[in-house]
């Protein structure tokens, strides 16, 4: 099984809030984040992984 990242996921239209979520890789986050925003793929500009803040 693999371990799920979190992302943030941004929209081409700026009216659309960024998206935090957890995935297994990119890919499938751009297709949850599609999904749950109800936008084509296309409509998404940027996949970033969120990293832990180290101390």
């Amino acid at each position: 099984m693999h371990k799920l990242l979190r992302f943030r996921i941004h929209f081409e239209d700026p009216e659309i809030a960024p998206l935090d979520l957890q995935a297994a890789d990119a890919e499938a986050a751009r297709q949850l984040a599609a999904t749950r925003r109800g936008v084509p793929a296309g409509a998404i500009r940027k996949v970033k992984i969120i990293r832990e803040a180290r101390q």
